[in-house]
């Protein structure tokens, strides 16, 4: 198997695997919005929380870890070059590997909710940030367009015809962020 191929093989899987996890975030949002007015609603999400009550750090590991893994695939298989941008997001998603898996040995949600919830937050900020710049070329700094071979705006993927890099990385901070968040919220629990 051809690198090229082996690349597409796996842009194509986490391409499948953000679109499943877009689809679940958004069904938590529109059930967490309908939550605020439906009592309804509320016994659901309350039930959601409690199927995955005690999982919520193991996956969200398991989400750092794919992004982990996915993003050092591309650049040491795929030889694609991180710019500027994907440092940044690599610099939150990384410690995320092992802050999170330590805490789900330790089953500590209320820590890690502490301890880890910014990264994800600043993550998903650059992350944001990166998609704009990739719709918007013009708008990229000199500092991106010098950090990588066509700067921060290039596409190395684009699976879909929405998912890029950060793409990827958004969904899977905002995925992280909702496993902590349900995590934290089963108060007085220890998962």
């Amino acid at each position: 198997m051809s690198k090229a191929d082996a690349t597409d093989i796996v842009a194509t899987g986490l391409a499948v695997l953000a679109i499943f996890a877009q689809v679940l975030l958004a069904l938590l949002l529109v059930l967490a919005l309908l939550a605020l007015v439906w009592p309804g609603a509320r016994a659901v999400l309350r039930d959601v929380r409690d199927a995955l009550a005690g999982k919520e750090l193991w996956l969200a590991w398991a989400v750092a870890a794919f992004a982990t893994l996915g993003s050092l695939f591309f650049s040491e298989i795929s030889d694609f070059v991180p710019c500027r941008l994907c440092w940044f997001q690599r610099i939150a998603m990384y410690p995320l590997f092992v802050i999170l898996l330590v805490a789900a040995l330790r089953r500590s949600t209320r820590e890690a909710f502490q301890y880890a919830i910014v990264f994800p937050i600043v993550g998903a900020g650059v992350s944001i940030y990166h998609l704009y710049i990739e719709a918007n070329p013009d708008k990229e700094s000199a500092g991106c367009r010098l950090s990588a071979p066509g700067g921060c705006a290039v596409k190395w993927i684009d699976e879909f015809g929405y998912i890029t890099i950060p793409a990827l990385a958004l969904t899977a901070y905002a995925a992280i962020i909702a496993l902590l968040v349900l995590g934290w919220s089963r108060r007085g629990d220890q998962a």
